[in-house]
């Protein structure tokens, strides 16, 4: 069922990017906005950006880098180690954020997985629909973690994954509009996890 949800989005998504002005592979440097519509966006290690955007492609951040807002529609997006972002959103694929990697506000992804790296810090929310959330041990969400209700998760067949290990940090709660399968470490409370749903959702 994940991949006719994911069928059913990159079709959509193909026919908004039609749209678009910039088509092909981009690179981003020198602290100026990339845009793309067919193609990826890559910033090289120790570069600066400004907003990176991009309807139908990966965007990839090297190591020691540093952009503003990372937007996706359909496709994956990649932080380097010890590199920094405002935020981080796709639609239709992964975020993984590199070890050591900051991220000022909030993290978000409708159908897709989110992968923490030792050390992340995420300075708002980290929003999750359709796909697993791993936090690494020294990994810190300032904010909650919050897995929505949405349709693709209303007709997905597999139950989302949320993996916390040992010496992650998470300050907010863990609110729950749907059901997810929780893997708490010791150390930290079933209280925090907050379900708002009823039954087998």
């Amino acid at each position: 069922m994940k991949n006719k949800i994911t069928a059913l989005l990159s079709t959509s998504l193909l026919i908004i990017g039609l749209s678009g002005c910039v088509v092909g592979n981009q690179v981003g440097h020198s602290g100026n906005d990339v845009y793309s519509t067919f193609g990826n966006i890559d910033v090289k290690d120790g570069q600066r950006a400004g907003d990176l955007e991009n309807n139908s492609g990966n965007i990839t951040v090297g190591r020691n880098a540093k952009v503003r807002s990372v937007e996706l529609t359909n496709g994956n997006i990649e932080i380097g180690d010890f590199s920094e972002a405002y935020s981080l959103s796709t639609v239709n694929g992964n975020i993984e954020a590199g070890k050591n990697a900051v991220i000022t506000r909030s993290i978000k992804v409708v159908n897709g997985n989110i992968n923490i790296e030792q050390g992340v810090s995420v300075g708002a929310n980290l929003i999750a629909s359709n796909g697993d959330v791993t936090l690494a041990k020294k990994s810190m969400i300032k904010g909650d973690i919050i897995f929505e209700d949405t349709f693709f998760s209303s007709i997905a067949d597999e139950t989302p994954i949320l993996t916390i290990v040992e010496g992650a940090i998470v300050e907010g709660k863990i609110h729950l509009h749907r059901k997810v399968n929780v893997v708490l470490p010791n150390s930290m409370s079933p209280d925090k996890v907050v379900r708002h749903f009823k039954g087998e959702k």
